[in-house]
């Protein structure tokens, strides 16, 4: 890990680096750097050095070790059992995380979301550190993904049978911080976006999107609506950002 080069090596795709890397051990011992707190007796100038390094190399889009990482089950589990933390999440170490699943994302899509969908509680953890922009960003970056219809319209249903929608108006709520307010707003219009980019792009060939159709319900439109009128008060930053997600529905109809 002192090598000046080794992230050249890397991306290089040096054979006896990329043999040593895909190890087992290695790829644990890297996954680990990346997913736990650094020893706190650490000068904070270098405490950080080795998870960035242990991120690069992860992200480097290397096929061996992006197989490595998406095939093993204790990897996958040691990777998205970040999320068992408790918020707020140490923001560098969600960066590196996020980066690290944002690129099996989009490089893996289809092992990633099997591995995914077998672990039921998923949705629930991301939303859980909705007030983590970058766990927002991982989230986004599924809606995103559209490398075949087929597997769009797989991450739609798995999203929408996850009450995803349902979950994020539900943030927009008085008893939530104004940072849940704001980040779950954010991804309620950038889904909007997305799905209509999608559907636009594909026109009258695009398959039902189950997630758009319960962004547009009347019924989450009317539970949103309950959230910024609710109670004695209407909490501005509810209202505010409330009114982002009706505008961006509104917008999204108009140009359709």
């Amino acid at each position: 890990m002192d090598e000046e080069d080794i992230l050249q090596e890397c991306k290089a795709q040096t054979k006896r680096l990329i043999e040593f890397l895909v190890k087992p051990e290695v790829m644990e011992e890297l996954v680990d750097l990346i997913t736990h707190e650094p020893p706190e007796d650490v000068d904070e100038k270098v405490r950080y050095k080795y998870p960035n390094v242990a991120c690069e190399i992860l992200t480097s889009d290397v096929p061996q070790i992006n197989e490595a990482l998406v095939r093993s089950k204790p990897l996958m589990a040691k990777l998205l059992g970040f999320l068992d933390n408790e918020p707020p999440l140490n923001p560098l170490l969600a960066s590196f995380f996020t980066k690290t699943a944002g690129m099996l994302v989009s490089r893996k899509a289809d092992s990633m979301l099997c591995v995914c969908m077998q672990r039921e509680n998923l949705v629930p953890q991301l939303l859980r550190h909705i007030e983590t922009s970058a766990v927002m960003d991982l989230l986004l970056k599924f809606v995103a993904c559209a490398e075949s219809e087929a597997l769009r319209a797989s991450i739609t249903q798995w999203l929408d049978g996850a009450r995803v929608v349902q979950q994020l108006v539900a943030l927009i709520d008085p008893a939530c911080s104004e940072e849940k307010h704001s980040n779950a707003a954010e991804a309620l219009c950038e889904m909007v976006k997305l799905s209509r980019e999608q559907m636009s792009l594909l026109q009258e060939k695009a398959p039902p999107d189950p997630l758009l159709e319960t962004l547009e319900s009347t019924e989450t439109v009317t539970e949103l609506l309950d959230h910024m009128f609710s109670g004695d008060r209407t909490c501005e930053s509810v209202f505010v950002n409330g009114i982002s997600v009706l505008l961006a529905l509104l917008e999204f109809r108009k140009q359709g």
